[in-house]
């Protein structure tokens, strides 16, 4: 399985995958007889053929091919489920990854004196004179 599939290469890949189980379920008189229908193996076998030049092999794809030859199975989604299994964790990238890290500007200058802000308390009223009110 490769780990940098485009994202077009995985749409394509998607398109292939659910495309393949609609045709088999639309062309379902065609293809009822299972493994001794010449259409099915070929449709299997070319969606296979393209899953794997487009996202790589992957071990979910081999009981996918065994499934679509029993007959009556065939109607399962079997390839849009084994894309869904091989493309987990397609084109992610790790939170550190993700996002730069930020560097120091080079005309910013370190803490100095002549920056420094000072702040004086004032005291209140009621604590300059105890026995004054306000």
């Amino acid at each position: 399985m490769r780990s940098n599939v485009s994202p077009l290469r995985l749409k394509v890949a998607w398109v292939v995958a659910v495309g393949t189980d609609a045709l088999q379920v639309f062309i379902f008189p065609a293809t009822v007889e299972g493994v001794f229908s010449p259409v099915t193996v070929i449709l299997d076998f070319i969606a296979m053929a393209l899953l794997s030049a487009l996202v790589g092999w992957h071990w979910a794809f081999l009981p996918s091919i065994v499934v679509e030859l029993i007959p009556g199975l065939e109607l399962a989604p079997t390839w849009t489920i084994a894309l869904a299994i091989a493309s987990r964790g397609l084109n992610k990238q790790t939170p550190a990854a993700a996002f730069p890290t930020a560097e120091t500007p080079k005309d910013v200058t370190p803490y100095d004196e002549a920056h420094t802000i000072t702040v004086e308390a004032k005291s209140s009223p009621s604590a300059e004179d105890p026995g004054k009110k306000i």
